[in-house]
């Protein structure tokens, strides 16, 4: 059975955090999907697997993984995600700016890229996190 669940924080996380969301069991008739670009940043966390692709735009034979979770900074254009190693993911879509008190980086320092959690909070912190999701 696909569990999808959203969340609309309260305030104060309502002033940073647009939506919580999970989904669990989740088995798309696709391999990889297009994220459209909307000037926020989201962190995703792999719950089942300790990895996460991003594909190349123009060549789908070549991705960047990263070990578990990844924060996708604000994009100009679309970003190609791997939906087949994603069947259980938790994820936080930010605000405009929300991100900056979470992550202590700016969005500018993100802007058309992705990196690990663990690259931003410590390779320590960051398996924590998921770890603890």
């Amino acid at each position: 059975m696909v569990v999808f669940r959203t969340y609309h924080p309260t305030p104060p996380l309502s002033n940073f955090i647009n939506i919580f969301w999970y989904y669990k069991s989740y088995k798309p008739p696709h391999e990889m999907e297009r994220v459209l670009p909307d000037g926020s940043m989201e962190l995703v966390i792999n719950l089942e697997e300790d990895l996460i692709k991003v594909y190349d735009q123009k060549n789908q034979n070549r991705f960047k993984s990263f070990r578990g979770s990844v924060i996708s900074g604000p994009h100009s254009d679309f970003t190609v995600i791997d939906t087949a190693c994603q069947a259980s993911t938790i994820g936080i879509h930010f605000k405009p700016g929300g991100a900056f008190p979470f992550l202590n980086i700016s969005a500018n320092e993100l802007y058309n890229r992705h990196e690990s959690l663990e690259t931003l909070w410590g390779d320590k912190s960051g398996r924590n996190a998921r770890s603890a999701s």
